[in-house]
Order: structure tokens, then C-alpha cells, then sequence
């Protein structure tokens, strides 16, 4: 599972895009058979209420439930394996200083987003890449619930969250979800430079 080789699906021109507005984006990132059993998965774990970094949870600004993915998510664990090579490829590439992966499904029900933010909260930089992936079929425009991510150039990135989509973006930069029109289901993932405790 999940046997994608990040050096042949990262081509030289999202290495130049990512230096130079820190984001790039990956479709059709896993085998169709990988991304059927992230989205059963999906479909199957028990969710909790996200919260901020300080603990209190505001659903105007942050709406999603969350899953993080540890060794009783049995693909979710293949994915992050997965991810934890992606980890490798941007050390070799960029050398990074990654250390480790950390993901969770996230869910998102109608009528609720993410407000802007960025991945490391102030005075913090463990996590170096964000990416998230997205889970969703046959998602359109009308649907919302689009990634809005402020790149380095200053301008403004509005993706939709296309299954087996991988967006993947410098974890400083500036971003949001948008209202989702109906629910939406992804995994959020981040590169850190951190050891962490397993």
C-alpha cells in the first residue's frame, strides 16, 4: 500500500514553484485502491471537536472534528508511512531538518470552516510542511469548503478540495477554510523537526 515514489511524482517544476511561493499541489497522489480505504476509514472512526492551541473551542473559528491518526487507525498508520518518506524526499531536497510526520482525519459538517491561522503557533516552528489531502469524490466549486493559503509572493492560492488531491505548503504561511456546503472529509498532516515521543 501506498507505494508512491515521491521523486518521480515530484517533478522539478513543483520543486522551483515551492521555492518560490512555498506551495505546490499533487492530484492523483496515491493508487486508486489507497484512497478508497483512507476514505472507508474515514467514514468509520469516532470524532472529537477540535480545539485551538490554548484549548477552548470556537466554532466560528475553527469547525472541524478531528481524528488523529495513530496505530489504531491501521491505514491511516500506511499513510503516514507514506508521508514520513515525503519527509526524507524534502531533507534531500531542501534539507529540512525533518524529523517526523503527525496527521489526523478532520471532518468537516456544513456551515463551518477554519478561520485564518498558520501551523506553528507564536514563538513556535516544529512544523515545517503542512499538507492536507483530501478525500472527498466528485467535489465541485459550489460545494466550498476550498483552502485559501497566502503563498510567499503575497498572492492568494484558492484550491478545491479534489479527492486524492495533496496540497502541500510551507507551515508559516497564512491560511483558511473556507465554509463547506456539505460535509467534507480530509487528513491534515505536518512535517516537523522535532523527535516527538511515539
Amino acid at each position: 500500500m501506498f507505494n508512491t515514489d515521491w521523486h518521480i511524482k515530484i517533478h522539478e517544476h513543483y520543486l522551483s514553484n515551492f521555492e518560490k511561493t512555498g506551495v505546490f499541489v499533487l492530484d492523483d497522489c496515491f493508487a486508486t485502491a489507497d484512497l478508497l480505504a483512507l476514505q472507508s476509514e474515514s467514514g468509520l472512526i469516532d470524532y472529537q471537536q477540535a480545539h485551538l492551541t490554548n484549548g477552548e473551542r470556537l466554532s466560528n473559528i475553527r469547525g472541524d472534528s478531528i481524528r488523529w491518526i495513530d496505530e489504531n487507525c491501521t491505514i491511516g498508520t500506511h499513510y503516514l508511512t507514506s508521508i514520513e518518506k515525503l519527509g526524507e524526499f524534502f531533507n534531500h531536497t531542501f534539507f529540512a531538518g525533518i524529523q517526523r510526520a503527525e496527521a489526523h482525519y478532520a471532518c468537516y459538517t456544513a456551515g463551518f470552516g477554519y478561520d485564518w491561522h498558520t501551523d506553528n503557533p507564536k514563538g513556535r516552528d516544529e512544523r515545517v510542511i503542512s499538507a492536507v489531502f483530501y478525500l472527498n469524490d466528485n467535489w465541485t466549486d459550489a460545494d466550498g469548503g476550498h483552502i485559501h493559503v497566502v503563498d510567499k509572493t503575497e498572492k492568494t492560492q484558492i484550491l478545491t478540495p479534489r479527492a486524492n488531491r495533496l496540497v502541500v505548503f510551507d507551515s508559516n504561511l497564512l491560511h483558511k477554510v473556507a465554509i463547506t456546503h456539505k460535509t467534507r472529509f480530509s487528513i491534515a498532516t505536518w512535517l516537523r523537526r522535532d523527535t516527538g515521543i511515539w
